[in-house]
């Protein structure tokens, strides 16, 4: 198990020395994202935390720039929503409205974790291969493990065993990240599509994908199979 190294150091365990250093990983964690790892000064989140830049206040609550980063990660991990929660409340007993419970919850996901991507994609390079393991097993591999569980009951064993889930998962997964990416990127989406209008259509689209993975035939009058309801 890794160390928790956010744990606060025995000279500051009154409420205001917590509060400070709540102060100071909000402060990492901004500058960071903004300016990068290498170009964020300790002077300079401590004066974001409210304190004297250079004073050494920082060095009162963590051993320094590499430490504070993985107490910073290590609290937003704790906070982050998930896909795990939705996925407690299923089933519905119906498919599109399961559906369009993950797409908003994997959404505000997104967007939860959004400052901690853009940095993990500039500056990952600083992150202690220990941290990026345990960030893409609670970020990545667990909640896909769970969502491609729940497509497999979705569609069934027999289907699920034909056909590549993981793949299929990740592609409407990750698809969101784009719309998500476009919206934080520009502050629009092509055509102005909002987030109810793009919801809309990415549940219909993931609903065939699950129907056509579970064999049903697509359009002609032959009637089709309603898919597992799960219950």
């Amino acid at each position: 198990m890794i160390a928790n190294v956010a744990t606060e150091r025995s000279a500051n365990r009154t409420a205001g020395g917590a509060a400070t250093r709540e102060r100071l990983l909000d402060a990492a964690m901004e500058l960071f994202g903004q300016h990068g790892y290498k170009a964020t000064s300790v002077g300079a989140i401590e004066q974001a935390a409210g304190l004297s830049p250079r004073s050494g206040a920082l060095y009162q609550y963590f051993a320094g720039k590499d430490e504070l980063l993985v107490a910073a990660l290590q609290r937003k991990m704790e906070s982050l929503t998930d896909l795990r929660t939705a996925l407690e409340l299923l089933p519905l007993g119906d498919l599109r409205a399961e559906l369009r419970l993950l797409a908003r919850s994997n959404l505000a996901s997104l967007r939860d974790r959004a400052g901690m991507t853009t940095f993990l994609a500039r500056d990952g390079e600083h992150v202690p291969a220990a941290i990026r393991r345990k960030l893409y097993v609670e970020l990545v591999e667990q909640p896909y493990a769970q969502v491609v569980a729940w497509v497999e009951q979705r569609i069934g064993a027999r289907a699920a065993g034909a056909g590549d889930v993981y793949a299929l998962t990740l592609i409407l997964v990750e698809s969101m990240s784009a719309y998500v990416s476009l919206r934080s990127t520009f502050g629009r989406a092509p055509d102005d599509i909002d987030d109810e209008r793009y919801l809309e259509a990415w549940v219909a689209l993931a609903a065939d994908s699950l129907e056509r993975a579970a064999g049903e035939p697509v359009g002609g009058t032959s009637q089709r199979p309603a898919l597992d309801s799960g219950r």
